[in-house]
């Protein structure tokens, strides 16, 4: 058991190597596509949507890894909640969703420093959260809280991975927590009234309420792949049906015989994952690897797969609605999903992207990863949201307005290795950002009163700002973690001061800290995806090359009290910072190839998000708690 966990968390490495408050964002409903499949962007589509159920309006609720708990309508339009900060101020990273028997949405927190499971009201948006034990006789240390499923009476059941334990939790907060002796996964309530799960180690699970006992069923391939499984739910046969993601194949167990049954993907390293019963009486499948749905037929185990509209999407979980739709998760893109499965999507099967180790390894691919060259640490950072200050300017960030992409090069004259362009897309994305007010609304003392004047909407008095390199990104592997050192200059962009008018260079160090203590590998993506903070003090000069021949520079000068001192400056921001093996065909410049010491150094930054299997406590035993509401 200790082998197979360490297993696990050196796979994420390899992965990587390529061997409160209620905060609402929106989006733009979805458009349709001529497939037949509806897909909806999120606002920002790092933030990793993975877990999915259905909702009483006809729509779904979602939880992604890097950002929060999500709302789809049925017209496609996404509202976007902020989970909030637990007891030690750390962010929680949002995984498995389902809808209770009584129309509540529960979810779990993946994060190890803090397990969790938490309650959103869907009128309201807000959230009631449960820490978990983490001592006692049975508890979730180290518990990476995944799977939750719908129990009877409105209870809810959750697993505790590496913690060893299952949950059992109702509206009150009472949780009753039974020692399983395994790694518990994914989750669901049999025919029998039992409550089934998938073990890390390739074992099925089958634990009885009302004696606590455990019995384990072993699906032969499992274990030779990783991961060994993805979802569990039961099917229209009232077999409990799986997938094996390391393995490419879709399995079975009878709760009466306890036979196991299993089935080959047509296409190899296709990595299915999500499974859910559709109305047309099949089950249905995501592959996370080729960017397909796959439909099962529970009689003669046959397979047939389907494209999804857009390639490196990695569609992880999927779920029934009350209507019959499906609806899935696209972490590879940021997009949720909806078919209906009696017109299934028409574009042929895709291919699946290059194998991290075939056969018993496949690469759910996401988007990013295709800016890098196959087997290159490939990593991407976008803002969220924060602030800019500069001097007396201060300038909020919306989500999105900055994205830093590009993947671990060679070492120049400088000793620290280089961040390499990625061979997709701009190392540096700038979306330009309005200033409230324009230029009027800087002046001193009158500016805040004159920046909302008629006078501030004239086409003149428009500013906004964008960002460029001044030089070389080069990368930091020390203090413990990833940091960047970057020469910026920023813009401002205006019709009297012209298209020349800078500020800079800014020598900034930014070294992003994981708003949820560390970054945690979820099954069901290939990546690693982590909320962040950065905060960084910069020295900024003097403008220039403001108005013609430079007439206005002075003007701005005295604006923004430039040149200012690091003191009176700083880069307070949040963003998501993903990181994986780049799987791009391009060949690596010559000369820009990482050495093996700045390889081994970053492999050893990243091993932190593999967790050790604690000691479990076997079965049967359980422990009842009334556990404090937090909100």
């Amino acid at each position: 058991m200790r082998h197979r966990h360490s297993r696990t968390g050196s796979l994420a490495v390899a992965a990587v190597l390529g061997m409160g408050a209620l905060t609402a964002l929106t989006a733009s409903p979805a458009s349709a596509d001529t497939s037949g499949v509806t897909e909806s962007a999120l606002p920002v589509a790092d933030v990793t949507p993975v877990g999915i159920t259905a909702g009483a309006d006809g729509g779904a609720w979602f939880a992604a890894n890097a950002g929060g708990i999500g709302h789809v309508d049925a017209n496609g339009k996404i509202t976007e909640y902020a989970v909030p900060q637990n007891s030690q101020q750390l962010d929680g990273i949002p995984d498995g969703i389902a809808t209770g028997s009584d129309g509540s949405v529960w979810f779990t927190d993946l994060s190890t420093t803090v397990p969790r499971v938490g309650r959103v009201d869907t009128a309201t948006g807000k959230f009631t959260l449960y820490e978990l034990p983490t001592t006692g006789t049975v508890n979730f240390a180290n518990a990476q809280v995944s799977g939750i499923t719908a129990g009877q009476n409105g209870t809810m059941w959750f697993t505790g991975g590496y913690s060893g334990a299952i949950g059992r939790i109702d509206a009150s907060g009472n949780v009753t927590a039974y020692a399983t002796g395994l790694s518990p996964s994914t989750i669901t309530l049999g025919p029998d009234q039992a409550v089934w799960f998938t073990d890390r180690n390739g074992s099925i699970g089958r634990l009885d309420p009302a004696t606590g006992a455990v019995d384990t069923y072993l699906a032969p391939s499992a274990p030779g792949g990783s991961p060994s499984f993805g979802d569990i739910t039961t099917g229209p046969d009232g077999k409990l049906w799986f997938t094996e993601p390391g393995v490419s194949k879709v399995g079975n167990i009878d709760p009466a015989t306890k036979a196991v049954t299993e089935y080959g993907v047509p296409t190899t390293d296709s990595r299915p994952f999500g499974i859910a019963k559709g109305k047309d009486g099949k089950l249905w499948v995501t592959e996370s690897a080729t960017s397909n749905v796959a439909s099962v037929d529970p009689v003669s185990g046959g397979v047939q797969e389907y494209g999804l509209p857009k390639t490196l999407s990695a569609p992880a979980v999927i779920t029934a609605a009350p209507g019959g739709d499906l609806w899935l998760t696209e972490p590879g893109r940021g997009l949720i999903g909806r078919f209906d499965p009696s017109a299934p999507p028409s574009a042929p099967p895709n291919p699946a992207v290059p194998a991290f180790t075939p056969g018993v390894y496949p690469n759910g691919a996401a988007s990013f990863q295709n800016r890098c060259p196959a087997g290159q640490i490939c990593q991407t950072q976008v803002t969220t949201g924060g602030t800019v200050t500069i001097g007396s300017f201060k300038q909020t960030l919306p989500a999105g307005a900055i994205r830093i992409s590009g993947y671990l090069g060679a070492a120049d004259e400088t000793g620290d290795p280089l961040l390499v362009p990625p061979v997709n897309g701009k190392q540096l994305e700038s979306a330009p950002v309005d200033v409230p007010g324009g230029l009027i609304g800087q002046l001193p003392l009158v500016g805040p009163i004159l920046g909302k004047s008629p006078a501030a909407m004239w086409e003149v008095n428009k500013l906004s700002v964008t960002q460029t390199l001044n030089g070389p990104v080069h990368v930091t592997l020390s203090g413990g973690g990833f940091g960047a050192k970057a020469s910026l200059n920023i813009h401002l962009n205006n019709q009297l001061l012209g298209s020349s008018c800078v500020i800079g260079p800014l020598d900034a160090g930014l070294s992003p800290t994981f708003t949820a203590g560390s970054p945690t590998y979820d099954d069901a993506v290939s990546w690693i995806v982590g909320k962040v903070s950065i905060s960084a003090p910069v020295a900024v000069p003097a403008a220039k090359g403001c108005g013609p021949f430079g007439i206005l520079d002075g003007v701005i000068n005295q604006m923004m009290a430039l040149p200012s001192p690091a003191s009176k400056n700083s880069m307070a921001l949040t963003g998501v910072l993903s990181l994986a093996g780049g799987i791009n065909p391009s060949n690596v410049p010559e000369g820009l190839a990482p050495s093996a010491a700045a390889k081994a150094k970053a492999s050893k930054l990243l091993k932190r998000t593999a967790k050790k299997p604690a000691r479990v406590a076997k079965a049967p035993k359980k422990v009842t708690l009334r556990l404090k509401a937090r909100r």
